[in-house]
């Protein structure tokens, strides 16, 4: 393993800075001393350091452009070191899209910071004005005379700089970059693409033996009696670890880890009466917690009195798995009194900081390693497997590798929230917004997450925007732009309603109500590129919009969909971004072609099936992502500024694409369905689902008769206008009792 001495034994010019880590949007000072940020060594080589972990979003090839642009260096004499506690300066954790607008920023500082001192030495080498001074290639020159230059490798020969990061160091304007701003070949891919790169699965260790960890069957589950005697009977056991209910395994092989776990017998105490996934939304209202209220303007009540519409809405997203490549994993191995742990966690330091508590050392006896990471989207951040891999370490005497099976990820591995919103809107003739209630309920113990995303970016005089936190019987957590793409899908639906309601272009509607100039720029470009004018007409396809805001970036998505009954197809996706200065525009469409496939999966497919605290579906054979051939057509457009800052690219797009899908759906669905509900012995109408082109329209129907307390009945027996369509709800009606004239007679039940 490198050490921080063997990284400086060659430094002839070292940057040091105070760690700048991301907490939401703004930059917080941490905890700890100054760090060193950039090292030059005598060949005029080049390293930056950071506590970010590269798993698969491309900041190892951003930082590398960022500094070799900085310092007008070749890209190979460019090394990035990232996520190891003994080398890098502390950080929060990879995490919000905030890797480039935070750290890159420091680090190009950094390296301004280090080609000034290597003009100012030319200067003194020359005795020359650094004014008339330049770089380019590892070499500093004379401006007007470009024969007249000398190396850096030259000018740092015998030199030992300690310099501190200069914060009004000026960088580069974006004409003068070489590297940013262009397309550029990650510099990892060739090792990923030939399974050079290393995971911590791929970790291995001199007498490294493998653990394995009793489960509980669900969430809330005790075991009541436990039966270990079977495990030690396997072959290659090594030891068995009992404290409470924790109790693990260790063997010479994983297979054989697998069989002693599967050997042991408990008999587990379940939790009763939890909710399931098909009547949790109804739990999550009953068990919210205290709303709170993040905006409120004017008068909502004033606002829907003078409105020609009220429009009322209620949304739900299930819970949703992050389900990354490669599941959590984790080596411990102790030297002595000391702990090295390489884990596969987005947050190396929090997981030393977590460990020096649960184990009571000291933060300095602990050093965590970050490998490649196979894919986080928000899961990661756990420390238990490391843990794990330590505890069975130190009682085996020997190195321990933790991995979860597919299924241990489903089900302990965090879920997306769920979440349920009631919006109601009053809007004109003419398409103004003038009142907004916005109400969301979502799941987890952190009241930020579901105010991600929830405020509106339409003008509107009359608001109030509030959020409350609800209990889940699943273990929830992070995911990508947690919140916010939730937030946004509601938001952006009801807004394709009001659309519907007036029958007016839903790009229009959305123009008309935006104030923000990046986000409306941003809309029109996409339409434009995906020649919404056009097409909008077009009925043998489904077509929809939506926009969004995250990481400071802004987003439209204009979609493509055909469904023929239960055969969905996303056939084109338009995605617009605004994420200021585009420092690798390849990684930022390699980061939007992932969100957009990603939230194909949570709009379509995805869903957590769990009834009791267990999860029903935890294999991928039953929980359906998104495949190779269910990829659209993804064309990106990048609207950014150069002389705008750099933001967030990797999770923005995942924000509008659910309901661009989910409008482009029920206008792409030919078939289509009306479904109601009624009460079995009162036939009153409790509920009601509509699926097609027309359903914002035919839903008033249904609204109204639940409201006035009708029953299916009355409803069949309700003369409606033709053309047929209308007479859809009649049918449904009708096929309560039967007597539908084109739906089959329902099966009875037994």
């Amino acid at each position: 393993m490198t050490t921080i001495s063997e990284l400086h034994e060659d430094a002839a010019l070292v940057v040091t800075g105070p760690p700048q880590w991301a907490g939401g949007l703004e930059l917080r000072e941490p905890p700890g001393p100054e760090a060193t940020l950039l090292v030059m060594d005598r060949q005029g080589g080049a390293t930056a350091f950071s506590g970010k972990v590269e798993y698969g979003q491309g900041i190892r090839s951003g930082f590398s452009l960022a500094v070799a642009d900085e310092l007008d260096l070749p890209l190979d004499s460019v090394r990035i070191i990232l996520g190891d506690t003994a080398l890098v300066p502390y950080d929060r954790g990879t995490v919000g899209s905030l890797s480039t607008m935070t750290l890159g920023m420091q680090l190009r500082r950094a390296a301004a910071t280090a080609r000034g001192a290597l003009i100012t030495l030319a200067a003194e080498h020359w005795s020359v004005e650094e004014a008339s001074l330049a770089t380019s290639e590892g070499q500093v020159f004379v401006s007007g005379e470009p024969s007249r230059r000398v190396s850096y490798a030259e000018l740092l020969q015998g030199k030992d700089l300690r310099l501190p990061i200069l914060e009004d160091t000026a960088t580069k304007r974006a004409e003068d970059f070489v590297f940013m701003g262009k397309d550029a070949t990650r510099t990892d891919a060739l090792a990923r693409v030939t399974g050079q790169a290393k995971y911590s699965h791929d970790i291995v260790v001199d007498g490294m033996l493998h653990g394995k960890i009793l489960r509980a069957p669900s969430y809330g589950a005790t075991p009541q009696q436990i039966d270990t005697a079977g495990a030690e009977r396997i072959p290659g056991f090594v030891i068995l670890l009992r404290d409470g209910d924790f109790v693990g395994v260790v063997c010479e092989r994983e297979d054989a880890a697998e069989q002693a776990v599967d050997a042991i017998r408990v008999r587990w105490q379940e939790e009763q009466n939890l909710p399931s996934d098909s009547d949790f939304p109804a739990a999550l209202k009953e068990k919210a917690k205290e709303m709170i209220v993040l905006r409120e303007e004017g008068s909502p009540a004033d606002g829907f009195a003078q409105a020609d519409h009220v429009l009322e809405g209620s949304y739900f997203v299930p819970h949703v798995a992050n389900v990354p490549m490669e599941t959590s994993a984790a080596v411990a191995s102790w030297d002595g009194g000391n702990l090295t742990v390489w884990s596969g966690d987005r947050a190396p330091f929090g997981v030393r900081d977590e460990l020096a508590q649960a184990l009571d050392m000291s933060q300095d006896q602990i050093r965590v390693i970050a490998p490649e990471v196979g894919g986080s989207f928000g899961t990661k951040g756990t420390v238990e497997v490391a843990k794990e891999a330590a505890v069975l370490a130190k009682a085996a005497g020997r190195p321990v590798r933790v991995a979860h099976s597919r299924e241990e990820e489903f089900i302990w591995a965090t879920v997306r929230p769920a979440a349920l919103f009631e919006i109601r809107s009053g809007f004109n003739a003419d398409g103004q917004i003038v009142a907004w209630e916005y109400t969301a309920y979502h799941t987890g113990d952190r009241p930020q997450r579901g105010q991600r995303g929830a405020d509106t970016p339409y003008n509107t005089p009359n608001v109030r925007i509030a959020v409350a936190d609800s209990a889940s019987p699943l273990r929830t957590g992070s995911y990508r732009s947690l919140g916010c793409a939730a937030n946004h899908f509601a938001r952006e639906i009801h807004i394709d309603e009001i659309a519907a309601t007036l029958n007016m272009d839903p790009v229009e509607l959305r123009l008309m109500n935006l104030t923000h100039p990046r986000l409306s720029r941003v809309l029109r470009q996409t339409a434009d590129r995906f020649d919404w004018e056009s097409r909008r007409n077009d009925t043998s396809v489904g077509i929809g919009v939506a926009i969004g805001y995250d990481a400071g970036s802004f987003v439209a998505e204009c979609a493509e969909v055909t469904a023929r009954r239960r055969n969905v197809r996303v056939q084109r996706v338009v995605a617009g971004i605004d994420c200021g200065m585009v420092v690798n525009p390849e990684g930022v469409r390699n980061q939007m072609e992932g969100s957009i496939i990603m939230g194909m999966g949570t709009a379509l497919r995805e869903v957590v099936e769990f009834d009791s605290g267990r999860l029903l579906n935890p294999a991928l054979s039953r929980y359906r992502v998104p495949r190779i051939n269910d990829t659209p057509e993804i064309e990106i457009v990048m609207s950014g500024d150069s002389t705008t800052p750099s933001t967030g690219a990797g999770e923005p797009g995942i924000v509008p694409i659910a309901a661009a899908i989910g409008k482009a759906l029920a206008e792409g669905e030919r078939d289509g369905f009306v479904k109601l509900i009624a009460h079995a012995e009162t036939g009153q109408l409790l509920g009601g689902h509509i699926i097609g082109g027309h359903a914002a329209e035919l839903i008033g129907q249904i609204t109204l008769a639940i409201k006035l307390r009708a029953t299916a009945e009355q409803l069949a027996e309700t003369i409606f206008a033709p053309p047929p369509l209308s007479e859809a709800v009649l049918e449904a009606a009708e096929g309560i009792f039967g007597q539908a004239t084109h739906l089959p007679k329902p099966r009875e039940r037994k």
